[in-house]
């Protein structure tokens, strides 16, 4: 089977840990531009947080960004999916997140929202690359346009967060995406279900497919594609779940998958 779409987390898979696109890898991507495959970013980002990589391209490639609220392309302006939570979900979350005093950010309309200024925050502040509102007495929450909310905490409390006080939250999809990071989106929302529809956009079928991750988040889109590619520094729960694993984020390990599955 030829693969003809190569889906990529960008955290930990393409971005090194500079959080850069190293030259080679950039130069085998757009090499496989010109050559007809489909190169798609995948990612718990906002589009925000990969314009300034999708302008390395030479081409227009689709985007699964929220992880798979939003599916939309890099230059034209077409979205294909956009799913925001309901305001009933998003106030029973935050509730909960506040009576646990707990750090969160949400997404609305790519206005990035933050509820403490702490060692937390700043860090996503430098991954995401837009600039927060704090969530002051005079900021009113904008509950029915909420894409994303995202719980910041020690792994092992979230852990523990997630057998207990939300093992009832069953109307929307609660998952990692870094050990600190518990993501909230809408019911039926996953990288996996947005690859479905870019799939679907280039009628292709899943066999044709390949994605490569090293999240949690990741799971489902590497059980999706015809080809799942876990990267050596992602987590044994990952690599267990994956056809291939390829060299870690410091050692371009996407170039090695572009390399050996994506030749001509």
């Amino acid at each position: 089977m030829k693969y003809k779409l190569i889906a990529v987390d960008m955290d930990g898979t393409l971005l090194n840990d500079k959080k850069e696109i190293t030259i080679p890898t950039l130069k085998k991507i757009n090499q496989i531009l010109d050559n007809g495959y489909v190169f798609c970013l995948s990612t718990g980002r906002p589009y925000a947080g990969v314009k300034k990589y999708c302008d390395l391209f030479n081409k227009d490639i689709p985007l699964i960004l929220y992880n798979g609220a939003l599916v939309k392309f890099s230059k034209q302006d077409k979205v294909l999916l956009s799913c925001k939570l309901t305001s009933d979900q998003a106030k029973r979350i935050i509730d909960i997140i506040n009576k646990y005093n707990g750090t969160f950010i949400f997404w609305s309309n790519e206005k990035l929202y933050i509820n403490k200024v702490n060692d937390f925050t700043k860090k996503y502040y430098t991954i995401s690359l837009v600039e927060p509102i704090l969530l002051t007495s005079d900021v009113i929450i904008p509950y029915d346009d909420i894409t994303k909310i995202i719980w910041i905490e020690d792994s092992d409390k979230l852990i523990e967060y997630q057998k207990t006080v939300l093992k009832d939250l069953s109307d929307v999809n609660f998952f990692t995406s870094q050990p600190y990071f518990l993501e909230f989106v809408s019911k039926g929302i996953s990288k996996a279900k947005a690859l479905e529809m870019i799939g679907n956009y280039y009628h292709l079928k899943k066999e044709e497919i390949i994605a490569v991750g090293d999240g949690c988040n990741d799971i489902l889109m590497l059980e999706y594609a015809g080809l799942g590619v876990a990267m050596e520094n992602a987590s044994d729960a990952v690599k267990e779940k994956a056809d291939y694993v390829t060299s870690s984020n410091e050692e371009d390990g996407v170039l090695e998958v572009m390399n050996i599955f994506m030749n001509e």
